[in-house]
């Protein structure tokens, strides 16, 4: 049966369907046909299981020990009943607190942490709990998380115009052979020892590569929105870099002539094309404000980055002359950003502000977007 089936019988959504597939509690199998997934009685059975599961409060974690035998029923249940217990407790707390200050007919102006010191210890814990959940459990809309996603990318794409207004004509100043050692070296008369920390291709290159593979690898395991505002700065600070050595790679296996790499893109046009992308990135949150649905088709997205690569190479072509540097640049960007951007809009129902910064992290970071987070910042992270 298909998942619309599935969705019917079980009375679950399709994205949470497709969440437990992913966290291995059901594993249809495909259609040879089609090779759309073909969900089984079994499959339904096992939902049932998990919706049950989760309307008691089991974690994902426990409901996947369970699938896997490593723990019995009983063993869960204890555990679910233990915790239950101290919420009880802390929620006595809670219920007695209130009770004493509905009494009292205190004014707002007289409340104080005074009425928690009856057991400081454990009001610190509830503390602790509430304001990490008050970060991680901000559920917004799914227009407040293209407002959010919008505010994240164009200042991250911003920050990609100012490094390459700045820095730009020093990354493309490389003139040798992108592939050749002795290029590399001889360039800037240097020995090998020192080559990558120099003005080389290593240094537009190598480092930022190395830099955005760390920040996907600490992106994985962090769930801290502290460490994934930091990660976000750094993969948009990496672009820049990235895109200058992309065009020096592509230029030296494609020579349109002598002095096309020399003569055509400087750090201007690098400041100029990230500042199209970020009005690419407010064209995108404009058409969602007016067109509700725009993000429901995958083919919207794809028909507006072709016509906005259309105009942008248009305009940059006649101005600058860089017809097929533009066209590239607009078309892949356009694409990449659209496409990820439907992506995580697809999946955006229920989610938190926690989620928007980590899918601004896997967009700015080119090497991380292609895979799914499924660390620590994976949604039962999020949504505890």
């Amino acid at each position: 049966m298909t998942i619309k089936d599935v969705e019917k019988l079980v009375g679950i959504t399709k994205a949470n369907i497709r969440y437990y597939e992913n966290e291995g509690l059901i594993s249809p199998k495909r259609n040879d046909t089609n090779n759309y997934r073909d969900y089984s009685e079994q499959d339904v059975e096992q939902l049932e299981r998990i919706k049950v599961l989760r309307v008691l409060g089991v974690p994902i974690s426990d409901i996947r020990e369970l699938k896997d035998e490593k723990v019995t029923l009983d063993h869960v249940m204890a555990n679910r009943l233990k915790l239950l217990e101290e919420e009880e407790k802390d929620l006595e707390a809670i219920k007695r607190v209130c009770e004493n200050l509905r009494q009292c007919h205190l004014p707002l102006d007289s409340l104080s942490a005074s009425v928690l010191e009856e057991d400081e210890a454990s009001w610190g814990e509830q503390l602790a709990k509430v304001i990490k959940e008050d970060i991680t459990k901000e559920i917004l809309s799914p227009k407040q998380f293209n407002k959010n996603l919008t505010l994240m990318l164009s200042w991250g794409y911003l920050l990609c115009a100012i490094v390459s207004f700045i820095f730009g004509n020093w990354m493309l100043s490389y003139s040798g052979d992108a592939f050749n050692p002795e290029d590399l070296v001889g360039s800037i008369g240097l020995s090998q020892q020192w080559a990558p920390f120099a003005i080389t291709f290593d240094s537009v290159f190598i480092i930022p590569l190395f830099l955005s593979v760390v920040c996907y690898v600490v992106m994985y395991f962090s769930a801290n929105t502290k460490v994934q505002a930091v990660i976000f700065h750094i993969c948009a600070l990496n672009l820049s870099p990235l895109l200058a050595a992309v065009y020096i790679i592509t230029t030296t296996f494609i020579r349109i002539d002598g002095n096309f790499r020399n003569s055509s893109v400087n750090g201007a046009h690098l400041g100029a094309f990230w500042l199209m992308i970020t009005a690419y990135v407010i064209v995108l949150f404009l058409l969602t404000r007016t067109w509700r649905c725009f993000f429901s088709k995958a083919r919207y997205v794809v028909i507006t980055a072709v016509i906005y690569t259309a105009v942008m190479t248009l305009l940059g072509g006649t101005l600058s002359g860089l017809w097929t540097a533009s066209f590239i640049g607009f078309f892949l960007f356009t694409m990449f950003i659209g496409l990820n951007w439907f992506h995580a809009y697809q999946n955006s129902k229920g989610r938190s502000r926690y989620y928007a910064i980590t899918e601004s992290c896997r967009i700015m970071n080119l090497f991380g977007t292609a895979f799914d987070m499924k660390g620590k910042t994976a949604p039962p992270f999020v949504q505890r």
